[in-house]
């Protein structure tokens, strides 16, 4: 949460949990550990990716999905982060 609000792009490795159905380039929420909205930014990956690389390093992306997508699942230049 922190990392974000500094402005960093949110990595798969920082995501916990994955809900809902979504494409890539949806738009999604962002939330925290206790359930709040941190932010909002558009996904990289689709809900069924995501699933699959969430937890897990950037280095990993390509020999999970079975190709080399980006590092960031959202990227901090198509992220908007409320205030805290």
């Amino acid at each position: 949460m922190a990392a974000l609000r500094r402005g960093n792009s949110l990595l798969p490795v920082g995501v916990i949990r994955v809900d809902g159905g979504f494409a890539r380039g949806d738009a999604v929420i962002v939330l925290g550990p206790d359930g709040a909205e941190i932010g909002r930014g558009l996904c990289a990956y689709d809900a069924e990716d995501a699933q699959k690389i969430k937890g897990r390093s950037s280095a990993d992306i390509a020999s999970i999905l079975g190709f080399s997508g980006r590092a960031e699942m959202i990227h901090r230049d198509d992220l908007v982060v409320g205030r805290e």
